[in-house]
């Protein structure tokens, strides 16, 4: 750092400047190598620098306010380091202490909802969903299927999951066993856990509201389709489950079904995680 003496000019200034500037300058004392003079000095060197008024000899100067208290330990730059900004964290939703706010509208055609106040934290931090509904249920012409009870997912993911049973599911249902689903027979779909219910690893979909788990789909008639006792074998029932697991593939971003693993004998887990660097890559299972 450049000294005092050497950011002002070399002027040769008169004995009575000097004398009448004296006692406005006060010297606070040492900072590192930095002499810190108070205001009222730079104030009086101006006036003779450069031409403003300075206070004549002998005339009243204010006390000079110190630059920290007796708690406070002065900044050294170079020395020590600013605190750094505090990190802008990746879920806004579940910042601690700001409550998101709750959404207004989630306009689904064929969606039987209610827009659910925003979800946040359980036992894993990351856990919630900004934009949760409690979907019922969907209807399709004269027919409604319901939920054994609604579910809470995001807003987004059950427009997508509607999609699915309204233009997939049920008219495949329909057309083979002329009969209409009444129950689709599913899990809650919002859970905080991670996946697989481990006690480590990477935080579930169901954790954000964005997956649900279905076992079996319940018909008017009284018959049943059971993704456990029906899936691989070779009847109506057996093909059709084939037929809408592929039809979710082409809707969702993970479709796992008893082909994945044995986590997955007795039900269809369907998910929009994001795979890949830009999201688009598929697990079909």
């Amino acid at each position: 750092m450049r000294s005092l003496k050497s950011c002002l000019p070399k002027l040769s200034l008169p004995l009575s400047v000097i004398q009448a500037s004296a006692p406005a300058v006060e010297w606070l004392g040492n900072v590192g190598n930095m002499r810190i003079v108070t205001q009222f000095g730079w104030a009086v060197l101006a006036g003779t620098i450069f031409g403003f008024p300075a206070f004549a000899a002998g005339e009243h100067v204010p006390e000079a306010k110190p630059l920290a208290t007796a708690q406070q330990e002065p900044f050294l730059e170079g020395i020590d380091t600013p605190p750094a900004k505090p990190k802008v964290p990746d879920n806004p939703g579940n910042t601690p202490g700001v409550v998101p706010e709750p959404l207004a509208a989630c306009v689904i055609p064929g969606a039987l909802l209610l827009v659910a106040e925003p979800l946040r934290g359980g036992e894993y931090q990351d856990c919630g969903i900004t934009d949760p509904v409690r979907l019922a249920g969907v209807v399709r012409g004269a027919n409604v299927t319901k939920f054994p009870a609604p579910v809470t997912i995001s807003c987004d993911f059950a427009r997508v999951l509607t999609g699915w049973l309204r233009q997939d599911v049920l008219p495949a249902v329909e057309h083979e066993f002329e009969s209409a689903v009444a129950i689709v027979a599913s899990g809650p779909g919002y859970q905080c856990r991670r996946r697989n219910n481990q006690p480590d690893g990477k935080l579930s979909e169901h954790a954000l509201g964005m997956a649900i788990d279905i076992t079996q789909f319940q018909l008017v008639d009284g018959s049943d389709i059971s993704v456990e006792k029906d899936w691989g074998v070779e009847t109506e029932k057996g093909k059709l489950l084939q037929a809408i697991h592929a039809k979710a593939c082409k809707r969702f971003t993970t479709v796992l079904g008893p082909d994945a693993d044995p986590n997955h004998r007795s039900h269809f887990h369907l998910d929009t995680g994001c795979h890949g660097q830009d999201c688009t890559y598929i697990i079909c299972q």
